[in-house]
């Protein structure tokens, strides 16, 4: 390439002086060229090594290994033992922080997420519930050599330093991913074929995502600290979970020889070293309280609803905390509510049937916490009458689980009365039967004659063949044919004639055997079989109370088959009596149920008496808004430094997150640029929106 310049000079002298100049100069390059190009090449170099330094620098700070260079080359697999893979949290000794939930998965539709070079492409795959990365089972060794860790899910008793304690972003590659970038604005590229490419880098803890450019994804951003997200309010911090080492037990001659010296009674010493150990856990919880957060226990019973119990508790492990996240298939709730029963402000979230619920309060008095935290429920049994109650619906119905854990955060606590229930066998009637009732406190109702027998029908048949009982509407059609065909038979036509009913001091028998009741329950809440309601609206009757479940009373109500047909069309049952006390006889073996758990009990004597009060999460009626959630939320952190007597200019800070301000934009239609809100009648809210956040000046009206 040839680049001609056309210069006018006014003589020949000008134009030989500017000749020999250029002759010169071109000289000059042409000696040189070459060691400025290996001068700017090696200046170049030394850039890209300092700035690559610097990188992995910064990613080993923040435990973030895996955004470094991958090497090509895949190393061959050791004849050495093949490392454990965990599908559950370990709470044992040996847990390490990090280590991925491994699941099995079939989707076709995710690539592992080593990438071509590495990837050792050989089925199985398999995905982490915690932080949705997909690899195959061979590439796992792989992934533990470049150090992916998952998010981390507590800390370290041994560290001291306050830099461990922070919690950062736990950045992923996706090659596939929802939603706007947190930077730009944009939404990220969706391909009709799977793509290679990885698109977006998300944090698994607060799911901000960006780009995967420079100009969207900074190196800044690595070593940030995490909020937590839209969920922070909810979520176990891993700071609060800590790992302790197991005390360790000196047995020097020296020692022991000074001990002895120093106190005589050894024996009794030696015996609180040995209950200490026992009582060693290698975890425990040091919280942080604070009035904003409602940390949220989840339990999950995986046999309630067919398939549903896993599928959530895979979502519910992937927004929250894992180790706040439990399978109650897996030991019950004991331990955890141990571990938890520091934790200001909790709340309890029991995923399951009504039994589970009743499984979890049964719990919770025996280890007889203090405040006890409050309950909400999640249903995915088959009645689910106390989720019906408590406003949380007849049945999980795939609702997004983000907006279950804000149901949970802003749902009022309510009282719910529990009852005793005693039985004292009568030996001088012996007859077929058990002497011992399934559960001795019930919450919803118990029950004797026709619908206990149909349930007793449904529990023997499902424990005889449980794979044919894996679905709410097959379980539902079952009990219509189990009642009609009862209905056929008439089978409890003769129960007002071995029954002796006494409420309060009241004999009701008398009533009972003239109006021939064929089911008799003893009602605590106002839901009953799947919904109905038995005692009905007891507006124009004055004998009668309303019902309610937080009064300390219990309702009797008694039904014939004419009665119990017209229950599933609106109607209800003949209201008995609503007492404190009840003393109830049966004189042969009768079939009854104890909130769904069915059996045949012998001739007994049984007494049923309040036990207590449990705490419950009930799920408020009226769907508050996003913006005016957020009004609330801003006017309780303002009342603490706000007072209407002295007031000129405050102003208070909050860090919201950029999906926050774009749903406050939509909800008012607004620029978060500058938005006006009024709260109360004395106060407005502008907001101005600022590089890490909103800032809030306050002033009369």
């Amino acid at each position: 390439m040839r680049l001609y310049i056309y210069i006018p000079f006014e003589n020949q002298d000008s134009v030989d002086r500017l000749n020999s100049c250029v002759s010169g100069i071109s000289q000059w390059i042409t000696q040189n060229v070459l060691q400025l190009n290996q001068l700017i090449f090696c200046f170049l170099c030394l850039l890209f090594l300092v700035y690559l330094c610097m990188c992995r620098k910064a990613i080993s700070r923040s435990g973030l290994q895996h955004l470094a260079p991958v090497q090509s080359s895949i190393t061959a697999l050791t004849n050495g033992p093949a490392k454990e893979l965990r599908a559950t949290v370990d709470w044992t000794e040996n847990a390490v922080n990090g280590d991925h939930l491994w699941l099995e998965t079939n989707c076709s539709g995710d690539l592992c997420y080593l990438g071509e070079e590495t990837c050792m492409k050989s089925a199985p795959r398999r995905k982490c519930a915690a932080c949705k990365i997909v690899v195959h089972t061979a590439c796992i060794e792989q992934l533990d050599k470049i150090n992916f860790r998952c998010k981390p899910t507590f800390r370290e008793g041994s560290s001291r330093c306050l830099r461990d304690n922070v919690l950062r972003h736990h950045w992923v590659h996706r090659r596939r991913q929802e939603g706007k970038c947190r930077q730009c604005g944009k939404s990220f590229q969706q391909k009709f074929f799977h793509s290679k490419e990885i698109i977006a880098i998300s944090c698994s803890w607060c799911k901000q995502a960006f780009h995967n450019k420079v100009t969207c994804f900074m190196l800044h951003q690595i070593e940030e600290p995490c909020s937590l997200g839209a969920h922070a309010g909810v979520i176990v911090p891993p700071s609060w979970i800590i790992k302790v080492r197991k005390p360790q037990v000196h047995t020097s001659s020296f020692k022991n020889s000074t001990r002895r010296k120093k106190r005589t009674s050894f024996k009794r010493r030696t015996s609180k070293k040995g209950t200490d150990e026992s009582k060693w856990r290698p975890f425990i919880l040091k919280p942080l309280p604070s009035p904003l957060m409602k940390p949220v226990l989840v339990f999950v019973n995986p046999k309630s609803g067919g398939n549903q119990g896993t599928k959530l508790l895979q979502m519910f492990m992937w927004i929250l905390n894992p180790r706040q996240v439990f399978d109650l298939s897996q030991g019950g709730p004991r331990e955890a509510l141990e571990l938890y029963r520091k934790v200001p402000n909790l709340r309890i979230l029991a995923c399951g049937g009504d039994g589970t619920v009743g499984w979890i309060l049964s719990a919770l008095d025996d280890l007889q916490l203090n405040p006890q935290p409050p309950v909400a429920v999640l249903p995915l049994g088959t009645g689910n009458d106390l989720a019906r109650t408590l406003n949380w619906g007849g049945g999980y119905t795939d609702e997004p689980v983000s907006k279950i854990l804000c149901h949970v955060e802003d749902g009022t606590v309510v009282q719910l009365d529990r009852w005793n229930l005693q039985v004292e066998w009568s030996p001088a009637q012996p007859e077929e039967g058990t002497q011992k009732l399934p559960l001795n406190v019930f919450n919803n109702y118990f029950s004797l004659g026709f619908d206990a027998h149909v349930t007793l029908e449904f529990h023997e048949s499902r424990e005889a063949n449980p794979e044919k009982f894996n679905s709410r509407f097959r379980n539902k059609m079952f009990y219509a044919g189990a009642a009609f065909s009862d209905f056929l038979q008439r089978s409890s036509r003769d129960l007002s004639k071995h029954v002796r009913v006494v409420c309060d001091g009241t004999d009701l028998t008398a009533k009972i055997q003239e109006l021939k009741f064929q089911c008799i329950v003893f009602l605590n809440i106002p839901r009953y079989c799947a919904g109905t309601m038995p005692w009905g609206n007891t507006g124009d009757h004055r004998d009668f109370e309303p019902q309610r479940h937080d009064d300390g009373y219990i309702e009797v109500i008694g039904f014939t088959m004419a009665s119990l047909a017209a229950l599933q069309v609106g109607g209800h049952g003949e209201r008995l009596h609503q007492c404190r006390e009840v003393t109830l006889t049966t004189y042969k073996t009768i079939p009854v149920q104890v909130d769904g758990e069915p059996c045949r009990l012998a001739p007994s004597t049984l007494r049923i008496s309040l036990r207590n009060q449990a705490n419950m999460v009930q799920k408020s009626k009226r769907r508050t808004s996003f913006g005016e959630k957020w009004n609330l939320h801003i006017f309780s952190i303002m009342s603490n430094v706000i007072t209407s007597t002295s007031l000129k200019i405050s102003y208070v800070v909050l860090h919201l997150s950029y999906e926050a301000i774009v749903a406050y934009d939509e909800a008012y239609n607004y620029s978060s640029k500058g938005i006006s809100v009024y709260l109360t009648k004395n106060y407005f809210v502008h907001i101005i929106e600022l590089e890490l956040g909103l800032k809030f000046w306050c002033a009369p009206d």
